[in-house]
């Protein structure tokens, strides 16, 4: 299942103690439709609170019985789920397949506000209390990409074996007052993506050159780097499973806009 929901209500995507997540409530559904039989759903990775997503992707293994055809099913699924959570797309796999571990790839999108902030603009972007630079932001970014140990934007550094991650690009497109920043790569570290826009934040507004974010990129150490942006900026675009999806994936533009 490829699967959007906004990250505002929920604790993330991964089921938490005490607190609504979006694996809970899909879950919970699927139970429902399957005659309250147990359904475990595998996600593609695990989203911070706050985060949101166009298509995360999820898997599970089908009961036989009650037999629910996939159209069935995606009917029925959008019809029970809560409005912040919507099945985008659904399909069978084979019974080896596993979303997080056959992905080859993930795209984010980070928001910037650059203009006049409303009361919904600022659920799903980021006001920066600076004036910010697009071009900075772009100058700054060029220097993340490629194979790196990105132990300067990992938030727990000690809970992780291994922080060297590709980014193959990062694309800086201004629509209207948006600042959208994508990335994409084989894979992201713990709020990441969240720990960089910190950094290029700070390059936008002046304060970094693109000299001083290679230094803090190469100093491999979390206090070096500017603080964390706010989870309600980012959006997660697209899991990869394919190569050439993955090779030709293009911006979608700015991603509440969808």
């Amino acid at each position: 299942m490829e699967i959007a929901y906004d990250g505002s209500e929920y604790s993330g995507w991964q089921i938490q103690p005490h607190s609504p997540s979006v694996q809970e409530e899909l879950q919970t559904q699927l139970s429902k439709l399957y005659a309250d039989q147990s359904i475990h759903l595998i996600g593609s990775s695990r989203t911070d609170a706050g985060v949101h997503a166009l298509r995360f992707a999820a898997s599970f293994l089908r009961p036989e019985r009650p037999e629910i055809t996939e159209e069935r099913l995606f009917k029925a699924l959008n019809r029970r789920l809560p409005p912040a959570i919507r099945i985008q797309s659904l399909k069978s796999v084979p019974l080896e397949f596993h979303s997080r571990y056959d992905a080859l790839g993930k795209a984010y999108t980070y928001v910037l506000n650059l203009g006049t902030e409303t009361p919904f603009s600022c659920r799903y972007s980021w006001k920066s209390i600076h004036r910010l630079d697009a071009a900075k932001i772009a100058a700054a970014a060029a220097r993340l990409t490629g194979t790196h140990d990105y132990s300067s934007f990992v938030v727990e550094r000690s809970m992780i074996d291994e922080a060297v991650r590709t980014i193959y690009r990062i694309d800086v497109r201004t629509i209207g007052q948006f600042c959208c920043v994508t990335f994409v790569g084989n894979g992201f570290l713990y709020k990441m993506i969240r720990c960089m826009m910190g950094t290029l934040e700070a390059a936008g507004a002046g304060k970094l050159t693109p000299d001083d974010v290679t230094g803090i990129l190469e100093a491999k150490d979390r206090v070096s780097a500017p603080e964390t942006a706010p989870a309600r900026g980012l959006f997660l675009m697209k899991v990869f499973y394919d190569q050439s999806e993955l090779d030709d994936y293009q911006p979608e533009g700015v991603p509440f806009w969808h």
